[in-house]
């Protein structure tokens, strides 16, 4: 998985998100046992999906052709970040073409 350069941090996590990132980036699997990651889709009908930790220790979502948008420290927490991923793309026009948007993120 690759992380996104504008990759979000929700504060319930904000003290363990470099820890994460770091592991994340090599491959590995974090040593912080309850995040969410959101992620970009494979699907062209999707757009995002929302991954706890445990999802992460699955190999599938070690593919390069994905990319975390958002760290969050709860369900709720993913949620918010990702109404907050989408206004952005919002105002930025980018509605029509929201996947092209987000593997741009």
């Amino acid at each position: 998985m690759r992380i996104s350069e504008n990759v979000k941090i929700a504060g319930g996590i904000s003290h363990k998100a470099p820890e994460i990132l770091k592991a994340i980036e090599r491959g590995d699997r974090p040593g912080y046992k309850v995040w969410y990651g959101i992620t970009t889709a494979w699907e062209q009908e999707n757009l995002m999906y929302i991954i706890s930790s445990m999802e992460y220790r699955l190999p599938v979502y070690h593919d390069d052709s994905l990319r975390l948008l958002g760290l969050a420290g709860s369900r709720q927490e993913a949620g918010q970040l990702v109404l907050e991923i989408v206004k952005n793309g919002y105002d930025k026009d980018a509605m029509r073409d929201m996947k092209h948007f987000l593997e741009e993120f």
